[in-house]
C-alpha cells in the first residue's frame, strides 16, 4: 500500500510530492503494520512483543533472559487467572486453564495438598509455585511435582584439554 496513492492524481505527478512520499513511506508502513497488530494484543494467548511487555508491566511480571514469547504468555496467563479465594473447585478450575494432565491429592487430615502436572518449562514451574503459595491456605503443605519433557538434542562436540601437576615431597628429618 503506497501513501502516493491516496494523493489526487495532480499531486502524484510532482517530482516534489514523490519524494515526500518516499521520505514518509516507511513510517507509513510502521504505524500501518501497528494497527493491524493491534487486534493481537487484546486477548492473552496471541499477545505480540510489545503486548507481552505492556502486560509485563501492569501486572509487575519480568522477562527472564532466553524467554520465548509463548513462555511470555503462559507466565501472563497463570498471573492473570490467580483469583481468591481459594477453594478446592477454583483449584481445579485453574490447573485446567493451564493443562489437562493433572492430578491433585488432598489430605485434609494431614493438611498436605500434593499436585502432579505437566508444564512447558521452567517459567511456567516458577510463575505456578508463586501463584499457588498466594492461593492455597497457609496451613496447607504444597508438594508439587512437575513434569517437563526435555528436547533431546545430541551433545555438542567439545575440546577440553587437562594439565595434571605432581609435586613430590620427600621428607628428610632434621639431625
Amino acid at each position: 500500500m503506497k501513501l502516493k496513492d491516496y494523493w489526487p492524481r495532480c499531486l502524484q505527478d510532482l517530482v516534489e510530492f514523490q519524494q515526500i512520499a518516499n521520505a514518509e513511506q516507511p513510517e507509513f508502513e510502521t504505524a500501518l503494520d501497528d494497527v493491524r497488530t493491534a487486534a493481537d494484543d487484546f486477548f492473552l494467548a496471541t499477545l505480540s512483543e510489545y503486548g507481552c511487555q505492556r502486560w509485563e508491566a501492569i501486572m509487575g511480571l519480568h522477562a527472564a533472559d532466553g524467554d520465548t514469547l509463548e513462555a511470555r504468555r503462559e507466565r501472563i496467563l497463570i498471573k492473570y487467572l490467580d483469583q481468591l479465594p481459594y477453594t478446592y473447585r477454583t483449584l481445579l478450575k485453574y490447573l485446567k486453564t493451564i493443562t489437562d494432565d493433572f492430578t491433585v491429592t488432598l489430605d485434609e487430615n494431614a493438611y498436605d495438598l500434593f499436585i502432579r502436572i505437566r508444564l512447558e518449562g521452567y517459567s511456567q514451574r516458577d510463575a505456578l509455585i508463586a501463584t499457588l503459595g498466594q492461593m492455597i491456605p497457609a496451613n496447607l503443605v504444597l508438594r508439587l511435582t512437575a513434569d517437563i519433557p526435555q528436547k533431546d538434542e545430541p551433545a555438542q562436540a567439545a575440546a577440553c584439554s587437562v594439565m595434571v601437576t605432581m609435586n613430590r615431597h620427600v621428607y628428610t628429618p632434621a639431625t
